[in-house]
């Protein structure tokens, strides 16, 4: 009589990992030498490849709008989203005082071995307290979106102005709505179809098989950043924008009221 066969176990799904982790160890992986494919996927299945090896870039192949965004930059500054410590660095340099903080524990920890002097875990939904107030917050690398939505958004705002000192700024880079760019365009009327802003992408990380959790990020035009500004409490006080380097990408200079 055969034996009988043991039933076997059901697979377990792998649970998603958050994407700003997935993105901390692709990082990582780059710090230490490793190939890097790593790509973020919008919830209409559209893919773009990251350029991690740019979150590691000098000075000198930054955009011009990243260099002229840091002259801007004035006093103590809390850098939100940062990363492996490109601005950082940059601005530790220039002899600024300097608070990071990220989502990802291992950003953290990357940030803080390659020289970040003050380094912490948070978000935009959760700013440092009990650290005093900032001169400038700069939210780079298309960060100024990451609150998600636009209540959101107006809510970290409104939090930001209250860790910024009386003439405070903040400095956010962010990309204009795709509504000029053919593939893009299916996807903002996809958006205003669904009731929801045209600028707001939900997407999730890819590395190594590995797939992240969605989360959103709102891309914002000036007019729009401007009347949110207003709204709480900032204004906007300049663009920078290099259509010649990227036709979509800005950095906002805001102002506290």
């Amino acid at each position: 009589m055969p034996a009988a066969s043991m039933p076997s176990r059901p697979k377990r799904k792998r649970e998603p990992v958050p994407s700003f982790d997935l993105y901390a160890r692709a990082m990582l992986d780059y710090w230490l030498g490793k190939k890097v494919v790593f790509e973020f996927e919008r919830d209409d299945g559209y893919r773009s490849r990251s350029r991690v090896e740019s979150y590691f870039a000098p000075p000198a192949k930054w955009l011009k709008v990243e260099r002229e965004a840091m002259k801007e930059v004035r006093g103590r500054v809390l850098d939100v989203g940062c990363g492996p410590g490109r601005h950082a660095l940059y601005l530790q340099r220039k002899q600024h005082r300097v608070v990071g903080i990220d989502a990802s524990p291992t950003q953290v920890a990357l940030a803080r071995i390659r020289g970040v002097e003050e380094v912490y875990q948070g978000s935009v939904q959760r700013l440092p307290r009990g650290l005093g107030t900032f001169d400038t917050i700069i939210l780079m690398g298309n960060n100024l979106g990451l609150a998600g939505d636009v209540p959101r958004m107006r809510r970290f705002l409104r939090d930001a102005r209250q860790i910024s000192t009386a003439r405070g700024r903040l400095i956010g880079s962010t990309r204009i709505p795709g509504t000029w760019i053919r593939q893009h365009l299916p996807y903002v009327k996809w958006n205003i179809a669904r009731g929801r802003p045209p600028g707001l992408l939900t997407l999730r990380g890819r590395y190594k098989g590995r797939v992240g959790d969605w989360f959103d990020l709102l891309l914002l035009s000036p007019d729009d950043l401007a009347e949110l500004a207003h709204a709480t409490g900032w204004d906007l006080v300049r663009v920078l924008y290099e259509p010649r380097e990227d036709p979509a990408s800005y950095v906002a200079v805001l102002q506290r009221r």
